[in-house]
């Protein structure tokens, strides 16, 4: 008996020391002294308060954009020049060149000179338009070779109206258009490599851009109230040639992409030099 009296006895002991230490541990903690966390302070336009963070959005967003925009325009940076801006730029040259230097050849030799002329150039579109159907090259030399020859080729239907004294009439060019319409709607997918389909369209496109300026300054000169329609028309071709070049920088992705889209470039290009300058192409 004295044995479990004895151990009762330091068990309660045992507890009323645990009692005690838990009373004192929550003394302690309620006499220790709480500090309040520091909080943001936000400051205050005309009695608004504006968080720091509603200035760090906007900012990072326009970061954003503005690094994604660099990000795209640096991503196949050669290739956008090589395939897109530098063929845009060789088609406009090559156009003007070629048209130009026909007049002081018809100036110094006459129209025999002339002719000879035409010829040569004949051969330099047939010599590019078979290099453009060979598989042998990739389909961006065969694009190129497609691009060079058609140009060439427009600049020879154009020029010949000199040889006869005679303009090529609209409902002419209209005939053609619609002649290379029908034909490359049954050729275009089964026949047509690659060059032949940009060659194509490269006449195609230089034929309709010359009927739509042509038939704009016919217009304006019959009603000079027209002259503003037109000078629109310029405005709108500069545009969207910027928009061209904006997208081979930004959104392209491949190079057969960046090689048509310097395609499109030309023919809104040889709308804004007719525009501007006064002479169809």
């Amino acid at each position: 008996m004295t044995r479990k009296s004895r151990k009762s006895g330091g068990q309660t002991a045992t507890a009323l020391n645990q009692e005690t230490v838990k009373s004192k541990s929550t003394r302690r903690t309620s006499d220790a002294v709480i500090v309040p966390e520091p909080r943001e302070v936000t400051p205050v336009v005309m009695g608004v308060s504006v968080s720091e963070r509603s200035f760090a959005q906007p900012r990072r967003f326009v970061l954003g954009t503005i690094g994604r925009f660099w990000g795209n325009v640096t991503r196949d940076l050669p290739s956008k020049f090589w395939d897109g801006l530098i063929p845009m730029a060789a088609l406009v040259l090559l156009t003007l060149t070629l048209h130009m230097v026909a007049a002081p050849i018809q100036g110094f030799w006459g129209i025999s000179g002339l002719l000879v002329y035409l010829v040569a150039l004949l051969g330099v579109g047939i010599v590019l338009l078979n290099h453009a159907i060979l598989q042998t090259h990739s389909e961006i030399v065969q694009g190129w070779s497609g691009l060079a020859s058609g140009s060439v080729m427009w600049v020879v239907i154009i020029l010949s109206e000199r040889v006869g004294g005679a303009q090529v009439p609209g409902a002419t060019i209209l005939l053609l258009l619609v002649v290379i319409a029908l034909v490359s709607t049954i050729l275009w997918k089964s026949v047509f490599p690659i060059g032949v389909k940009f060659f194509v369209l490269t006449v195609f496109l230089a034929a309709v851009a010359r009927l739509w300026i042509g038939s704009q300054q016919a217009m304006a000169g019959i009603w000079p109230i027209l002259n503003q329609t037109l000078v629109i028309s310029g405005y709108v071709a500069l545009g969207v040639l910027g928009a061209i070049v904006l997208w081979i920088l930004t959104l392209s992705r491949e190079r057969v992409q960046r090689l048509w889209a310097a395609l499109w470039g030309w023919f809104w290009a040889l709308q804004a030099l007719a525009v501007f300058l006064g002479k169809l192409l």
